[in-house]
């Protein structure tokens, strides 16, 4: 996906492991801001089991590596 198309508090899969876990978009940085040092725009988001989990890890993707649920198959 690209960056613009992502929205903040909606869930996506992964596209390399599209069943296992749910990225939830928590913030967008884009190159040079804030958390991010690299070149290149970054999506921080919520990592866990299931969409509305209390629990899960904080994780950095591209937006290319995450997917809308349902389109795993399209890679």
């Amino acid at each position: 996906m690209r960056a613009r198309d992502l929205i903040v508090g909606e869930s996506y899969r992964h596209k390399d492991h599209p069943n296992y876990c749910w990225a939830k978009v928590v913030e967008i940085l884009q190159p040079r801001q804030k958390e991010n040092p690299h070149n290149r725009v970054v999506v921080k988001c919520n990592y866990g089991q299931s969409k509305v989990s209390q629990f899960g890890l904080v994780k950095y993707f591209r937006p290319s590596d995450l997917v809308k649920p349902g389109n795993e198959e399209s890679k």
